[in-house]
């Protein structure tokens, strides 16, 4: 089966917009260079893959008929006036979605741009702009000065929760779990910003203290870092 692009919706919803794909569940039927093509119902979608992504799906195998595996992807359905032809851009996590479609919205970062600069995990892209790292940024593909600062200036209060995400995955907490007290919760974010954000110890541990004297409710090492990035910046 040939590759080809997916039709435009053609059968609207109740408020007269086009159909939105969001996601994609179906056999693997073609790896291209940055492309894969996923039958799902008989009909085969052309799917615009970034690197991070086609790392996940190096092990899976396109083949034609049942030798081929069975592949789910998040969508993000990109078309315009300018770009009526519909490119559906797929990512293999619901968080890898979300992180794009925040970088997207940087002066200057389009979504083939933003699409191609996935080349490394989410977690640890978030936590080069969480630190504020120009550098990193600037070695992503498509990524020059000025986007690099950009996307800094832009995001740098809103990724605490990918930069979370580096590594390994954590699975959630039971809700019968009691929260951590304060000094934990001190604890936690301190490593946080230590060992995976970058700031030194001497500057850890004031920001911390600056933000919990701002927002003293505060319960988990999100909506902390949350209150980091709004409140203050890096010394």
């Amino acid at each position: 089966m040939a590759p080809a692009l997916p039709p435009t919706a053609a059968h609207p919803v109740a408020d007269h917009r086009p159909t939105v794909i969001a996601s994609l569940r179906g056999k693997l039927r073609r790896k291209l260079e940055d492309r894969v093509v996923v039958e799902a119902a008989g009909v085969g979608y052309e799917v615009f893959v970034p690197p991070v992504t086609q790392q996940e799906l190096l092990n899976a195998k396109a083949a034609d008929g049942d030798a081929a595996d069975e592949v789910a992807l998040e969508i993000h359905y990109h078309a315009t006036q300018n770009q009526p032809k519909p490119v559906l851009i797929g990512f293999t996590s619901e968080l890898d979605r979300e992180f794009f479609e925040k970088l997207i919205t940087v002066k200057d970062v389009g979504p083939m741009v933003a699409a191609r600069s996935l080349a490394a995990p989410v977690g640890e892209i978030a936590a080069a702009i969480a630190r504020q790292d120009e550098g990193y940024l600037r070695r992503l593909p498509g990524i020059g000065p000025q986007k690099a600062k950009n996307i800094v200036a832009q995001l740098q209060a809103k990724v605490a929760k990918f930069a979370l995400a580096k590594g390994e995955a954590v699975s959630p907490e039971p809700a019968a779990v009691v929260a951590p007290d304060e000094e934990a919760l001190r604890g936690l974010v301190f490593d946080i910003l230590v060992k995976q954000l970058g700031y030194r110890p001497s500057e850890a541990a004031p920001i911390i203290g600056a933000a919990l004297v701002r927002r003293p409710g505060v319960t988990t090492p999100e909506e902390l870092l949350d209150e980091i990035y709004r409140g203050g910046r890096k010394a």
